[in-house]
């Protein structure tokens, strides 16, 4: 619902998108407590994966990441700090769950840098103004 809410002018500053958002940092700042419906921010949570249809920590912060009244949230600082210390030496990602239906993406393994994977965490890093790094194949 915040993903549609973020993508309107009129109400991606209203109080329904605020309480969503903060109810998601809540939830992280809570995740050792605070588990409704079982949807637990465990180790499962905090696993990089692709694509961002599953509730994770990716899916998470790229939602987020569309209120720019977020971006300076501890809480949301904390979650893009656990995601990009995953980063290797070359600036990528690499899958670290998958589902097989995606075998033949380069997302539906856990061996190598998948470009997709790697273009979502820096689009989050994009609308933060904080792009530093490309993934290199050099």
């Amino acid at each position: 619902m915040l993903k549609l809410l973020a993508l309107s002018d009129e109400h991606k500053q209203s109080k329904v998108a605020r309480i969503g958002c903060n109810t998601l940092l809540h939830l992280w700042e809570k995740s050792l407590d605070v588990h409704p419906y079982l949807f637990y921010m465990g180790t499962d949570f905090r696993k990089l994966k692709a694509p961002l249809i599953w509730y994770d920590i990716l899916h998470v912060l790229d939602v987020l990441s569309y209120f720019p009244w977020v971006h300076q949230d501890e809480r949301f600082l904390d979650m893009l700090r656990l995601v990009t210390t995953k980063k290797n030496e070359r600036g990528c990602y690499i899958p670290e769950s998958i589902w097989k239906a995606w075998k033949e993406w380069d997302f539906g393994q856990k061996k190598l840098p998948s470009p997709w994977l790697t273009f979502l965490v820096l689009r989050v890093e994009k609308r933060l103004g904080s792009l530093s790094w490309k993934c290199s194949d050099e």
